[in-house]
């Protein structure tokens, strides 16, 4: 009988605590995240860069347009891959200055993030699951879909 009782109370306690909603903050935070990411590897500031995702098995980044499909599995494989594209590229890049409508999607403590951005080929749809840790929003998936209009400047084209 005290078994019951006591599951019956864990029940009540667990049913009425308060979900988590996202504040402003978080989401102010995950686009930050997100806009740091990308100027510290245009930059070419691999520390920085690291540190805006999760270190874990299941991140993954992933590219896909009309000519390509990439996938890079574990955070071991996105860094080495980022430091093969620095060590080829070592020259920084201008950050992209693109206006982006970012739609954010709440799960407990992770979150998907889905935009569009302009690029000079046509589009890039793109999606974020990013994860909190210790309080900080992480990336632990980036996937980038490039949706080409303009082939001229497409890899395997010729105009």
């Amino acid at each position: 009988m005290k078994y019951i009782l006591h599951l019956i109370l864990l029940s009540w306690l667990t049913a009425c605590q308060t979900p988590w909603l996202p504040s402003k903050a978080a989401e102010r935070q995950i686009i930050q995240t997100l806009k740091d990411e990308t100027r510290y590897f245009c930059e070419r500031n691999l520390s920085k860069w690291a540190a805006q995702w999760a270190h874990v098995s299941y991140a993954s980044k992933m590219y896909g347009g009309d000519t390509d499909f990439v996938v890079f599995s574990g955070w071991e494989a996105i860094r080495q891959h980022t430091v093969d594209h620095i060590r080829e590229h070592p020259e920084p890049i201008e950050v992209p200055e693109v206006e982006v409508d970012y739609h954010i999607e709440y799960f407990g403590k992770t979150a998907w993030v889905f935009y569009t951005k302009k690029i000079p080929q046509g589009l890039a749809r793109e999606a974020r699951f990013m994860v909190q840790e210790k309080g900080v929003w992480k990336i632990a998936r980036m996937q980038t879909i490039y949706l080409i209009t303009d082939l001229s400047h497409a890899k395997g084209y010729d105009n």
